[in-house]
């Protein structure tokens, strides 16, 4: 990959990898999810087991019957179980995401230290690419995968679903305590419960049935907290996400981020197809930026639950119903 330059524009290869350390840092899906080495090729695949292999006592097997030892002893040759090992092929599969920041050559000319600028401007960038991260894998918003849903989603379709009535109080508590019940169930161990902004107030709030406010209290007071705060967290599918977020959700990406430095182009509306900007007409530069990145959720069968309906993570929904 190499670095962006000509004669007002600098930006060294080490900037991009400021960017991806930046988007690191601010979504709380990659945050909270397992990173995996990096692909070497568009498809990882992954080996998820979908049956578990099965032992028994060798005593109880079956004992030969076809003769003795010649000193009238039974042949002491026991079968030994059979077992079978499956595997259930999942894919992390890197698709790219893509955005364009166009800039005015005048406001490059204006301002004294292109530092400012690419400062910000990877300011922007990475915000950009958080949300769209967080969209995403969490909500399964535009997913570019036909294997991949999401993890509301999919918490749903797995029935992995609290209806909290908004009251404080012990009500939040047992919606915390249900979600974690689903997750164990499913052979998991919750390690996370996300929301967005309202979640603090909702903790702040919550105590358990010794009235005990919840964040001194028990495993759900110790449950690690996560709070949204960059716009990728949508309230509307879900109020709060419990769940096993590393074991649950896997990503890598596939190489390091391409830049490139657009200057005769003609940039459109990808949604309407109209023309936003002549960047050669109109005295202008855009940015492109460009990273590849595949995630996959593997819930392979466990020893607790070999079910279908298992799954990492379960949603708190709240019911707007009850006017809170």
């Amino acid at each position: 990959m190499s670095a962006i330059t000509n004669e007002k524009v600098v930006l060294p290869v080490e900037y991009s990898r400021g960017v991806i350390t930046g988007i690191l840092g601010r979504s709380k899906a990659l945050e909270l999810g397992y990173q995996l080495p990096r692909m070497s090729t568009k498809v990882l695949k992954l080996n998820v087991l979908s049956q578990l292999p099965v032992a028994g006592w060798v005593a109880n097997s079956a004992t030969p019957t076809d003769g003795n030892t010649p000193n009238g002893y039974p042949k002491e040759i026991r079968n030994k179980p059979l077992s079978v090992l499956a595997w259930e092929g999942k894919n992390v599969t890197a698709e790219a995401i893509a955005v364009i920041v166009p800039v005015s050559i005048d406001t490059i000319n204006d301002t004294k230290n292109f530092v400012d600028i690419a400062a910000l401007l990877r300011e922007q960038v990475i915000g950009a690419f958080q949300q769209v991260i967080d969209e995403t894998l969490l909500f399964g918003t535009n997913s570019p995968w036909s294997d991949f849903d999401g993890v509301v989603p999919g918490a749903v379709s797995a029935g992995a679903t609290v209806d909290w009535d908004g009251s404080a109080g012990t009500s939040f508590y047992e919606a915390i305590s249900k979600a974690m019940e689903y997750v164990e169930n499913s052979g998991y161990i919750p390690d996370a419960i996300l929301g967005g902004p309202s979640l603090n107030s909702a903790l702040r709030g919550a105590i358990t049935p010794l009235g005990i406010n919840v964040a001194e209290q028990g495993q759900v007071g110790n449950l690690y907290k996560h709070i949204s705060l960059t716009g990728g967290f949508d309230t509307s599918s879900a109020f709060a996400i419990v769940g096993d977020f590393k074991r649950g959700l896997v990503y890598a990406f596939r190489e390091d981020m391409e830049m490139r430095l657009l200057e005769e182009a003609t940039i459109d509306d990808p949604a309407t197809g109209e023309k936003l900007y002549n960047l050669a007409q109109q005295d202008m530069v855009a940015f492109r930026f460009v990273l590849r990145l595949g995630a996959q959720i593997p819930n392979p069968v466990n020893r607790i639950n070999t079910t279908e309906k298992r799954f990492p993570f379960a949603v708190i929904t709240k019911n707007e119903a009850s006017g809170n």
